[in-house]
C-alpha cells in the first residue's frame, strides 16, 4: 500500500498548501492538493458548487481524498472543508495529520485577497471564516497527530522546522493496508487514530492504568465515549472467560460496529483485544498500542489475533486487521529489564530468517531502552514481518517463516505453563530448529545461533528428561499437518524453507540445547 509522507489540513489561507510544497522540496517528495486533484477531473470548484451545491461538492472530495490517502506517496493538502466529511475523518485514521493554525486576522488578510477562489468565504470573508474556525477547529483537532501554527515567518524557515519535526515525529511502516508508527512521545496518536468513533473501550492491565486513564481523557476531549477494561496480567488474560467478560462490557457500552477497540498492553493484551475487536459484531475497528518490546515486534503486528485453551497457545483465534499500530519507545524504559532482553528473542529471529543487519547490532545498547540501536533494531523487525505479512496476510505460505523456532517455543510454554516467557522460548527453539537443519544436510548454523542468542542475554538450553513432554506438546501446534511435524528451518541465513523432520533427527538434535 502507498499512502501520504504526511497530510495536511487547516482553515482556508492557514498556507497549508504552500507549507506542504516547501516540505515535500526539502523531503525530496511530491506534494498535491485535493482542491488541484479535483480540478485535474475537469470542472472547477466553484462550478462545482454551483451545480450541485456543497453536499454535492463534498461527495466528489471524499472520493478524491480516499482515493490519495491510498495512492499517493508525497505530501498531501486537504481542502479545509474536508474534515467535515465522517469519511474524510474516518479515512484519516491511522496517518501522519498536521493541522496548520493561524491567527484570524492573518488567515483573512490571505483570503481576501482572492475571494473567487473560495465560495463559501466570498460575501462576508470575515464573519464567514469566524463561522468556519467555530465549526471545523474541533474536527480538525480530531485528526490531528501535530500542530504547528503559521505566522509571519518565511515559508521556508517554517517548513525547514516543520520537516525536522516530522523527521523526529516517527518512523512509519506500512503493513498490507495499514501502518505501524514507530516513535517516543507517541500516546497521543491514539485518540487521533480513533477520530470519528462513536465509542471506544481500552483493554489493559492494571500496570498501565495510567497510560490507559490519559488516552481515555484524550479521546473524551476530542469528543469519543470512552471506557477502560482492565484484564489480568499476563498469559492468564487470554482465557475465553476474559473474553466473555469483555464481550459483556461491550453490550453493556451498546457499542455499534462503528466503536473501537484500543490494545494497550504487551502481546498477550493485544492478541486478546484484537480477537475482542473480530467478534464483536462480527468485527470493529481495532488500534494496538503495544508497550513491550515483544508486542512491538511481534504481536500487534500482522493482524493475528487469539485466546490459548487447555489444549494449546493461540489455537483459537482470528485474522483482523487493526487501523493502526502505535509503538511509544517510552513504554520501554519501564519495562524490567529481563522482559526487555526476553523480546530480542524476536528480534534476533527476523535478523536470522530475513535481516541479517540485525544480527549485526551491538548487544550492550539492544538492551538499553534508549539507544538508537534498539529503535533501528525494532524498526527493522517490523519491517521484516511487514514484507511477509503483505505478501501471505492469512498464512497460506511464506507466512509461516515467522514461526522459526516456535514449534519448541510453544511446546517449552505449554509444558511449563506459560512460567517461560516467549522470546526465551523462541531463542531455545530457533538453536533447536538449527540442529534440526544441520541433521538435514543444511548449513551448520548452530553455533553461530547460540552465540546470537548468548550475546543479548537469552537462553539456549532447555533441562533435561522432558523430551516426551515437550514432543507430546509440539504434536499440538498448528503447523501439524497430518500428524507430521513441521519446522521452519535455514538452509542458510536468510533462506527459511518448510521441512518435515524424521523422528531421528528429531532426537538426534535435542543434545544442542541440552534436553
Amino acid at each position: 500500500m502507498t499512502r501520504p509522507y504526511a497530510v495536511f489540513v487547516g482553515l482556508p489561507g492557514s498556507g497549508k498548501s504552500t507549507m506542504a510544497r516547501h516540505v515535500a522540496e526539502l523531503l525530496g517528495l511530491e506534494s498535491a492538493d485535493s482542491d488541484d486533484l479535483i480540478t485535474q477531473r475537469g470542472m472547477s470548484i466553484p462550478d462545482i458548487f454551483a451545480t450541485a451545491g456543497e453536499a454535492g461538492f463534498r461527495k466528489v472530495e471524499e472520493r478524491v481524498i480516499i482515493e490519495a490517502l491510498s495512492s499517493f506517496s508525497g505530501v498531501l493538502a486537504l481542502g479545509g472543508g474536508a474534515i467535515t466529511s465522517p469519511g474524510v475523518r474516518r479515512a484519516l485514521r491511522g496517518h501522519r495529520v498536521v493541522l496548520i493554525n493561524g491567527d484570524h486576522d492573518v488567515l483573512l488578510d490571505r483570503v481576501s485577497r482572492h475571494p473567487d477562489r473560495r465560495p463559501l468565504l466570498a460575501e462576508d470573508p470575515e464573519a464567514n471564516l469566524a463561522a468556519l474556525r467555530a465549526q471545523r477547529e474541533p474536527l480538525y483537532q480530531q485528526v490531528a497527530s501535530l500542530t504547528v501554527t503559521t505566522d509571519s515567518r518565511p515559508p521556508n524557515r517554517l517548513a525547514r522546522e516543520l520537516r525536522d519535526r516530522l523527521e523526529k515525529d516517527s518512523r512509519t511502516i506500512d503493513v498490507v493496508d495499514y501502518a505501524v508508527h514507530v516513535g517516543r512521545h507517541m500516546l497521543p496518536r491514539v485518540a487521533q487514530a480513533a477520530a470519528g468513533a462513536s465509542s471506544a473501550l481500552i483493554v489493559h492491565p492494571a500496570v498501565l492504568t495510567d497510560a490507559a486513564e490519559s488516552v481515555q481523557a484524550e479521546m473524551i476531549r476530542r469528543g469519543i465515549p470512552t471506557r477502560r477494561h482492565i484484564v489480568p496480567d499476563g498469559e492468564a488474560q487470554k482465557h475465553s472467560s476474559e473474553l466473555v467478560r469483555a464481550w459483556d462490557r461491550l453490550g453493556e457500552m451498546t457499542m455499534g460496529r462503528d466503536g473501537v477497540i484500543v490494545g494497550l498492553g504487551g502481546g498477550a493484551t493485544t492478541d486478546l483485544a484484537g480477537f475482542i475487536a473480530a467478534t464483536w459484531l462480527r468485527g470493529v475497528d481495532l488500534i494496538q498500542v503495544p508497550t513491550s518490546l515483544l508486542g512491538m515486534v511481534d504481536a500487534a503486528v500482522g493482524g493475528k489475533t487469539g485466546i490459548d485453551i487447555p489444549a494449546g497457545k493461540n489455537l483459537v483465534g482470528a485474522f483482523h486487521k487493526p487501523v493502526t499500530v502505535i509503538a511509544d519507545l517510552d513504554f520501554l524504559a519501564t519495562l524490567p529489564a529481563e522482559e526487555l532482553t526476553a523480546g530480542l528473542g524476536e528480534v534476533i529471529k527476523c535478523g536470522w530468517i530475513a535481516d541479517e543487519a540485525i544480527l549485526g547490532l551491538d548487544a550492550v545498547a539492544l538492551k538499553n531502552p534508549g539507544s538508537d540501536a534498539l529503535l533501528e533494531a525494532i524498526v527493522r523487525s517490523i519491517s521484516v514481518k511487514a514484507a511477509v505479512v503483505t505478501e501471505d496476510f492469512l498464512e497460506a505460505g511464506t507466512r509461516e517463516f515467522l514461526n522459526y523456532g516456535h514449534t519448541l517455543a510453544h511446546a517449552i510454554e505449554k509444558v511449563e505453563n506459560f512460567t517461560v516467557r516467549h522470546g526465551e522460548a523462541v531463542a531455545i527453539g530457533s538453536v533447536f530448529a538449527a540442529a534440526l537443519a544441520r541433521e538435514a544436510g543444511f548449513r551448520d548454523l548452530v553455533a553461530e545461533h547460540i552465540e546470537s542468542f548468548t550475546k543479548v542475554g537469552l537462553p539456549v538450553t532447555y533441562r533435561g528428561g522432558m523430551r516426551e513432554e515437550l514432543t507430546a506438546a509440539m504434536y499440538s501446534d498448528k503447523k501439524v499437518r497430518a500428524g507430521r511435524l513441521r519446522f521452519v528451518l535455514l538452509e542458510e541465513q536468510g533462506r527459511p524453507v518448510i521441512y518435515e523432520p524424521t523422528p531421528d533427527q528429531i532426537e538426534r538434535s535435542w543434545e544442542a540445547i541440552g534436553a
